[in-house]
């Protein structure tokens, strides 16, 4: 395996490290579906420390580029799918990314909750109604008892605004559509900070809360034009504040 050296300049060193690495992918130098050297042999090969090198390699597997087999990272993805990967998680960090994070919500969350309404399983509606600390895409549930727990979640802490971010996770799940819930999930994760702003406004806190506990209501009820019109109203919340207090 062939690896150049790092120059220690700007940009950062794991950017750099990002870079080196998807270069030797694209060149050949490091194929798909080789193992990496050991972070110590790794961290040498690239002059850099083991510090910058890790959270090089984190990021590559939040990516889905590389994955765990033993004690050693496997290259799975190719360079230009990984380049794509990065420039998708870059566009979090645009300014002006609200409207267009509304637009693509509205596209696919209205769809969503029209999917749970008719897919839900029980299991699903418990876990909206008391969902876990971390659900994802691979939470899937194989009965319905799943979307009744984020909503308790949602009553006990108003105040944690991850709560938020899982309901939709957790609803997403009860689409049974692996390719919509995966997407939620990660960019729910790159943009929370955009849920946060209004997040402290008890006025948001309030509305956002009932809307939430309606879409769940909608779902369990297995109306789907409800829990569309729901979802929809949801969406408007964050977009009537997003107007009202552009620079909070």
């Amino acid at each position: 395996m062939q690896l150049e050296k790092i120059q220690h300049t700007l940009p950062k060193i794991p950017e750099l490290v990002m870079q080196t690495l998807i270069t030797a992918i694209d060149r050949g130098d490091v194929k798909v579906g080789q193992e990496l050297p050991s972070e110590r042999d790794l961290a040498e090969m690239l002059g850099v420390g083991r510090g910058s090198l890790r959270e090089c390699l984190a990021i590559l597997e939040f990516l889905g580029a590389i994955e765990n087999r033993g004690n050693r990272k496997v290259v799975i993805r190719d360079a230009d799918y990984i380049q794509r990967s990065i420039s998708f998680v870059r566009v979090s960090n645009k300014p002006n990314i609200q409207e267009d994070f509304g637009e693509f919500r509205r596209i696919n969350e209205v769809a969503i909750a029209g999917l749970a309404s008719q897919r839900a399983t029980e299991e699903d509606l418990a876990f909206l109604e008391n969902f876990p600390e971390d659900p994802g895409p691979e939470d899937w549930r194989e009965d319905l008892a799943a979307l009744a727990e984020a909503v308790r979640m949602l009553e006990s802490d108003p105040d944690d605004y991850m709560n938020a971010l899982r309901f939709h996770d957790a609803l997403a799940i009860a689409s049974h559509n692996m390719m919509l819930a995966a997407t939620i999930h990660l960019v729910n994760s790159m943009i929370a900070d955009i849920r946060v702003r209004f997040f402290g406004r008890p006025d948001y806190q309030r509305r956002s809360q009932e809307s939430h506990i309606a879409i769940y209501e909608a779902v369990r009820d297995r109306d789907e034009e409800r829990a569309k019109r729901e979802m929809d109203l949801h969406l408007k919340i964050v977009e009537d504040f997003a107007r009202k207090y552009p620079d909070h």
